[in-house]
């Protein structure tokens, strides 16, 4: 017999074409697809699997090796009813080295078939980012501002990078700042960086735009989620947070004590040092109205905290002085501080004893106090609630954020290499592309 085998393709009508032929139908692989699929054929000539045993049965159709095809003196119709690709692979490069007169589909590639077909990007050997055009027609200063500091990392990178009004057929990628002024006339490796998208209109040209730009990219995961849910395709849309400067500090809490240094120690002044030892300088500096404290100021200046000392009491700088704090510090045991009540009455916290007319005062104690180790802890506490509030964009960097978009961009170009490394660090850029 004449070897006549051909692979059909997807566009192949199975069902026509075997009620054009006369062929046998002949199911390859006996396994949980077959079982599936094989009560809607009624012609089963055979059933063929590599386990196949002498005299099997599939449900009542006889099972034969591969081998036992090239016996056949039939025009056969051979199914591939296996789920994994690379054995649908290795199966056909088998069947091509038979003399078989065959036609063979694929139940997971033929248009007859409903079945779920996954996408699969495709890998390019060594392809890279070299060349990156940043799209920015807007004359806006912050839009301006991302452009000029995506290039400038994109520069540390090794990437060549320019900012024009226009596309670069001869770049990698063209990135949009912002999205409302792409037209998709032509297919540059786009992504489009979108937000502020508060109108339907606005929803509807994203969906035209993506019909031909690679990836939206979107500020926040919140914005994304609404987009898809308002119909854009989840596969070409992803965030990436935006990024801070990293050059504004935050603020130290002031910490405040306006009375003297006694000699009889009443006020317990030096404890000041022994809270000092537990608490971080970055994150606290002091105001202090009062005689004496010039050996304890010096003492914690050395430690590394700023302290502004008034020697003297001035009603005039005294009244200015009480507002400008954060929390009001007393740790003696002499009944109360004057202070604090000018503190409540400027309405700012307190961190001191609960003793004497302290305890009068509805609602004025803010962090009451006995220990030493009392004082290190509150304060700590609110080191920590800063610390944890400076932390949620610490990582926020320009830096960051373009090595995000690089990642997203090798994604779109089809390089491997390094996309997954971040896979656990942070939630955006290439991880907001997989993640749904």
């Amino acid at each position: 017999m004449e070897k006549r085998i051909e692979i059909m393709d997807y566009q192949d009508d199975f069902y026509k074409i075997m009620s054009e032929s006369e062929r046998k139908l002949v199911l390859y692989g006996m396994g949980a697809v077959a079982e599936n699929v094989y009560l809607h054929f009624t012609n089963i000539f055979c059933v063929c699997d590599r386990k196949a045993r002498n005299g099997e049965l599939f449900h009542g159709i006889p099972v034969i090796a591969p081998d036992d095809l090239e016996k056949m003196d039939e025009k056969l119709a051979i199914l591939i009813c296996v789920k994994k690709e690379d054995y649908r692979t290795q199966i056909v490069d088998m069947l091509l080295s038979m003399n078989i007169d065959a036609f063979v589909f694929d139940f997971y590639n033929n248009s007859s078939f409903n079945t779920f077909r996954q996408q699969k990007r495709k890998i390019i050997k060594n392809a890279c980012i070299s060349k990156v055009r940043l799209v920015c027609s807007d004359n806006g200063w912050i839009l301006c501002k991302f452009a000029e500091k995506m290039k400038e990392e994109l520069l540390k990178s090794g990437i060549q990078a320019e900012i024009g009004k226009g596309v670069d057929i001869t770049a990698d990628i063209n990135h949009h700042i912002a999205f409302h002024l792409y037209e998709p006339l032509l297919d540059c490796n786009d992504t489009l960086m979108i937000t502020h998208v508060d109108t339907i209109n606005k929803v509807n040209l994203i969906k035209h735009q993506l019909q031909v730009a690679k990836m939206g990219i979107c500020m926040s995961r919140d914005m994304m989620s609404q987009l898809v849910q308002m119909g854009v395709p989840r596969e070409k849309i992803c965030y990436i947070n935006p990024a801070q400067d990293g050059v504004i500090k935050p603020r130290k809490y002031v910490l405040g004590i306006t009375h003297r240094v006694y000699d009889d120690h009443r006020k317990r002044s030096g404890a000041l040092l022994d809270i000092c030892n537990g608490i971080n300088p970055d994150y606290f500096e002091f105001k202090i109205m009062g005689a004496g404290w010039e050996q304890i100021v010096e003492e914690v200046c050395k430690k590394g905290f700023l302290v502004t000392y008034y020697p003297e009491f001035d009603y005039d700088t005294y009244v200015q002085l009480i507002p400008s704090l954060d929390y009001y510090l007393y740790w003696g045991f002499d009944e109360g501080s004057m202070g604090y009540l000018d503190a409540l009455a400027a309405g700012i916290g307190t961190i001191v004893t609960p003793q004497g007319y302290h305890l009068d005062t509805r609602n004025g104690l803010t962090y009451p106090c006995n220990t030493i180790a009392d004082f290190i802890d509150v304060l700590s506490k609110l080191e920590m609630e800063r610390y944890k509030t400076v932390s949620a964009v610490t990582n926020w960097t320009w830096e960051n954020y373009t090595k995000k978009h690089i990642e997203v961009w090798k994604y779109i170009i089809g390089q491997e290499e390094g996309i997954y490394d971040n896979q656990h660090k942070y939630e955006d850029g290439i991880n907001s592309v997989y993640r749904i």
